[in-house]
């Protein structure tokens, strides 16, 4: 029988921040396919990464999925404290993304299009953009890309990649599960397992 993973939007209802709460682990692997969780300890291994302190990560096309990056984040920067999200979808996801946190327990702080919320002790500042990204205007830099099932979208926009890795600030970190490969990156060895291409990539920027 297949994995089938279902997204419904509901009213949640913001109840503040709780520095305490932690995310239900049971609750998490519903909104993940059963490969991609187990994947996850792939990570363990990788070298853990340094960051400026409150980083931000720019996650295009993202859809509903608050849980990868986190997972992510948690894994691959331990020492990290502060982060700041700035995630963006041509589709008005917001809803699903409070609903999604709300289902594994975590509760936030809304403000408009932004929350604020603890991860395992990480402090959370997620904004989101509904806008699309191959128009999109006055980016900030950031210092971590995230990417993860965007590879059809962005093959219409040949200098996409390159556009990125401009903004990406000097030694920020690619976390991709396709491109990037012609970049100038250290890159790190990880499992082409992560990938449904099996173009996984994490790189430092040179």
């Amino acid at each position: 029988m297949g994995f089938l993973i279902s997204y419904e939007e509901r009213a949640v209802k913001a109840k503040g921040l709780n520095k305490l709460a932690k995310p239900d682990q049971e609750k998490i692997q519903q909104y993940l396919f059963p490969d991609e969780y187990q994947n996850l300890s792939l990570l363990l291994n990788l070298p853990k990464l340094g960051l400026p302190e409150n980083p931000i990560l720019f996650y295009p096309g993202c859809g509903a999925d608050i849980l990868m990056p986190l997972k992510y984040i948690e894994i691959l920067f331990p020492r990290l404290r502060n982060v700041t999200f700035i995630f963006n979808d041509i589709d008005n996801t917001f809803g699903l993304i409070k609903t999604v946190l709300d289902d594994v327990g975590i509760s936030f702080e809304l403000n408009r299009n932004s929350l604020q919320f603890y991860w395992n002790g990480i402090l959370v500042d997620l904004q989101f953009l509904h806008e699309n990204v191959f128009t999109l205007k006055d980016l900030p830099a950031f210092d971590i890309y995230f990417e993860r099932a965007f590879r059809i979208m962005k093959d219409d926009y040949p200098d996409y990649e390159n556009q990125i890795y401009q903004q990406l600030n000097p030694k920020g970190i690619f976390i991709s599960d396709s491109g990037f490969q012609h970049m100038p990156l250290e890159k790190l060895p990880v499992s082409q397992e992560l990938s449904a291409y099996k173009e996984m990539i994490v790189g430092i920027k040179k």
